[in-house]
């Protein structure tokens, strides 16, 4: 069994870097994580949301203040339309008001 060769890569001297070095040299700044695109905007990612929820967003959030439910649970309770409550939850993802793990939404501390 044949092996590719390993190269060496991420070192600032490797002709591989050439490209990265440029942009560095340009005033790029690197990105590992959401808050460092943030930060570059001037945004602060712990800040209160930048507007009011609606009321669709509003009352699905009293709901998983009480206990974390899937999408569907939460439709069926709330009697939302799919559509309506899916924007719903999309608000409150954006807004950083709820989290989504294994399919189940909580309301983020």
């Amino acid at each position: 069994v044949r092996t590719a060769p390993q190269r060496k890569m991420g070192q600032t001297t490797s002709s591989l870097s050439a490209g990265t070095n440029a942009l560095l040299r340009l005033g790029a700044a690197p990105v590992t994580r959401v808050a460092d695109v943030l930060e570059l905007f001037g945004l602060d990612p712990a800040g209160p949301p930048s507007s009011p929820l609606g009321p669709e967003a509003d009352a699905l959030l009293a709901m998983l203040r009480e206990r974390a439910l899937t999408a569907d649970e939460l439709m069926r309770a709330s009697g939302l339309a799919a559509a309506q409550g899916g924007a719903a939850l999309i608000e409150l993802e954006l807004a950083g008001r709820v989290t989504l793990e294994d399919g189940v939404y909580r309301g983020a501390l």
